[in-house]
């Protein structure tokens, strides 16, 4: 029972900080605004460069081992609907991650570093990511959903 107790404490957790972090993000940058000072646009594009790097990816690591690990330890079917929901949900976050979020938000970051830069574009470019964005974390909250409410037989 203490393994099942332990796994299930770190994988809420890891979902908490990978949730809290979108979340916190969502909301500075919806606050930033036409009239915030560029350099606070240009700082918060790194800052969510190493918010990626230190909380979403290691989180998200940790999320899969630990939801692994429960399903073959609790010996629930890998074919529940709500297993198959929260597994889809790693697929989309990790496909979204991959594909756009990372390699953009090193792209911004990059930008954002050189000196004489247009800052209009680190802006229209990290307003499009968090859009992006949006889309992982409806993905993760939709597996919060199913692990609460576990659909299916």
């Amino acid at each position: 029972m203490l393994t099942n107790e332990l796994l299930l404490t770190v994988h809420i957790l890891a979902v908490a900080i990978w949730i809290g972090a979108a979340m916190a993000l969502q909301v500075i940058a919806v606050r930033m605004g036409p009239s915030t000072h560029d350099a606070v646009v240009d700082r918060f594009a790194l800052d969510a460069e190493v918010i990626g790097k230190v909380l979403f990816a290691p989180a998200s690591v940790v999320v899969l081992i630990t939801g692994v690990a429960l399903v073959a330890h609790e010996h629930i079917r890998w074919t529940s609907e709500w297993i198959l929901v929260g597994f889809g949900a790693l697929v989309v976050t990790g496909a979204v991650g991959g594909a756009f979020l990372i390699p953009e938000g090193r792209r911004i970051a990059e930008l954002a570093r050189e000196p004489g830069h247009d800052p209009a574009v680190v802006r229209d470019r990290a307003r499009r990511r968090l859009l992006v964005a949006r889309v992982d974390l409806l993905a993760l909250i939709v597996a919060v959903a199913a692990m609460i409410f576990r659909p299916g037989p």
